[in-house]
Order: C-alpha cells, then structure tokens, then sequence
C-alpha cells in the first residue's frame, strides 16, 4: 500500500494473532492452555476472527489510500491487489490440489478445481469449502478489493456525516435480511443452504464497508484530538470483554453475529489499537512482530498444506493434535509461511507491480 498514513503497527500484528486464532480453532482446541477457561471460550469461537479479518481489511485499506479530494486509479488498485494475495494463494491451492490428488487419492470436482483457481469458490454454495477450504475468505476478499475503487471514488464526493448514514443503512440492511434468511431457511443442515448463509461473499460486504468507515472516522475525527488516545487502554479492555460475553451467549445470538453484527465491536478495538501509543504499540513495533504481521497471510493460507503434511507423514491421527503435536505443527507453519514469503511472494510481488502497473505506488 502506499504511505500517504503512516502504517499502525499495533493493527498489522493483529493480523498474525487473528490468523493464530483461526488455526487454533481448526487444529489447537485440544492444546494447552486453549483448552482451558476463558481461552478455551474464545477459541470455541475462533471463526470469528474472520470476520475481524474483513473490517481490518477494510480500515487498513481506506486508511492507507484516504487523501483528500484525490481519486484512486482502479487498475492500479487491481494490479496491487493481485500481486499480493494471488501467487501465494495460487501455490497453496495447488500444493493442496495435488497432495490430495496424489498422496491421499481424493478427486475433487472439476468446477471446484475451477472455481477455486480462479478464487471464486465462495460464490458457489457446496463447494466453498472445498480444496484449501480455508481460502474460501479470500474469495470474499476479492469482492472487497473490487468494489473498494468505486467505494473510495464515490465517498470522496460526501461528507463524513452521508458516509457514515450510508454505512450504517447497508449494515442494518444485509444483517436484517441475512437474519431473515437464517431464521427462514428450511434446512442449514443441506450443506448448499449453510454454506450459503455462512460464506456467501455479499454477506460479509458489510463488515468490509463498516471497516472503511470507520478509518475514515479515525482519520477525520479521532485522530486529530489530542486527548482521545488516552482512551485507548478503556477501548482495549472495554471490546475484549465485550467480545469474550458475546462469545458466552454466542449461541443465542449466533444469527446475528455470522453477517457482521460483531464487527462493532471489533470496531471499537481497532479505535482503541489505532489510538495506542503506549506499551502495547511499542511492543507490536518491535521487528519479531511486525515479521509476524508481514507473514500472516501465508500463515493463514498454508495452514491445510502443512495439516495434510502431518497427516499423512507425521502424526497420522490430526484430529485432535495433542499440545506438543501442535506447537510443532505451528513451528512448521511459520517457518514454511516464512520462506513463502520472502522466497516466493515478495519477489513475485515486485515483478507483477514493476511489469504491470503504471505507478509503482502500492505493496
């Protein structure tokens, strides 16, 4: 991205442990200490970091690109875009792909070979999940990343107060019909129908949009105030154990948090991460974080790979890794996500911009 903002780290390193508390979801609930107390709480609900995901996406990239009365070039954007997610999802797809088809004699559909490849997978109920299973997200992104020009360009045009009106009215909007939709559904037990409800990218749009609005709020009138950090440590704490009461009653409410009703509050901690200029920004700054910031992406994207890997040559029985089995699947991860990265994306990266796109402005 381009540094028309200087870059919050605190945000940035929230990409790793979000992405840690996905893979602790999928593979970590039996491990120490994750299976105990309040962790094991939270982690009972690690999906959700998903869509946290969503709206940091969201104001970290109004926040990056936001100036003043200046339009932002759509195919440059795209470029961008492309050159960082899509080799290193194309390369866990396809390792993903042929591990199946090779080593444990799967034979996914052709359509899902098809959609996945061209990270359109979530678009389709009852293959979503599918293949990398996890990369169904990323194709939720890219409808993210498409409508964030025409987005950016229209809200150039309108004060904070009709941005924030417009926001507001497509959040209650899609959250009342996905609510609707949950309630009147025949059957979430078909698998079409759940994936549907559960990873159609439209219905994560809202999380997206709230996130951009609220980087532009942060910019315009948080930011600005010289006294609102002091907030930051109460907006901290504050969302946190919102988040782990929620994450208590989530069954109750389950139909309004899966399309955004969280994101609020998610909201709420980004202000409060955002705003801190404190002990946990100067500890977020510090180089082993931010790598593990820069990382994250493959961390989340290689994670099935490395699974399948352990399945098949190591432990044999991943269903419920044990503590020490985890945490040598996560040393994995890392140092396989580590070599991704600075062998493989980085360098691919720079090729794509450098050939590509006009100005050479964006990561």
């Amino acid at each position: 991205m381009n540094n028309n903002n200087p870059t919050i780290t605190a945000l940035h390193a929230t990409r790793f442990i979000a992405a840690f508390c996905v893979i602790v979801y999928h593979y970590g609930k039996s491990a120490v200490p994750f299976n105990l107390g309040i962790l094991n709480t939270i982690i009972q609900n690690g999906g959700f970091a998903v869509s946290y995901f969503f709206a940091l996406s969201g104001f970290i990239m109004m926040y990056a690109y936001y100036q003043n009365n200046k339009k932002l070039n759509a195919k440059d954007f795209w470029i961008a875009r492309f050159a960082r997610i899509y080799p290193v999802y194309f390369l866990s797809f396809l390792f993903v792909l042929l591990t199946m088809l090779i080593i444990n004699g799967s034979k996914p559909k052709g359509i899902s070979i098809i959609l996945q490849a061209l990270c359109l997978q979530a678009w389709k109920p009852g293959i979503s999940m599918e293949i990398n299973y996890v990369s169904w997200s990323i194709a939720v992104e890219v409808l993210f990343y498409f409508v964030f020009p025409f987005l950016f360009n229209h809200w150039q045009k309108k004060s904070l107060t009709t941005i924030l009106f417009q926001a507001l009215i497509f959040w209650l909007l899609s959250l009342g019909l996905h609510i609707w939709l949950v309630q009147n559904s025949s059957s979430t037990e078909n698998a079409n129908v759940g994936q549907f409800i559960a990873f159609f990218p439209l219905w994560h749009l809202n999380s997206f949009i709230l996130g951009s609005t609220a980087a532009l709020y942060y910019l315009k009138k948080l930011k600005p105030s010289a006294y609102v950090k002091y907030f930051s440590p109460t907006l901290i704490v504050g969302s946190l154990v919102l988040i782990y009461i929620i994450f208590v009653k989530q069954p109750v409410i389950m139909g309004f948090l899966a399309n955004g009703g969280i994101i609020p509050v998610f909201i709420l901690l980004i202000f409060g991460l955002a705003l801190n200029d404190g002990l946990l920004s100067k500890i977020f700054s510090l180089r082993p974080f931010v790598w593990l910031g820069e990382i994250s992406y493959g961390f989340y994207l290689w994670q099935f790979f490395i699974y399948l890997f352990f399945e098949e040559y190591i432990i044999h029985d991943t269903k419920n890794f044990n503590s020490t089995q985890f945490y040598i699947y996560i040393l994995t991860l890392v140092s396989f996500s580590a070599l991704s990265y600075h062998i493989f994306e980085v360098p691919l990266r720079k090729y794509i911009k450098l050939k590509f796109s006009q100005k050479n402005r964006y990561n």
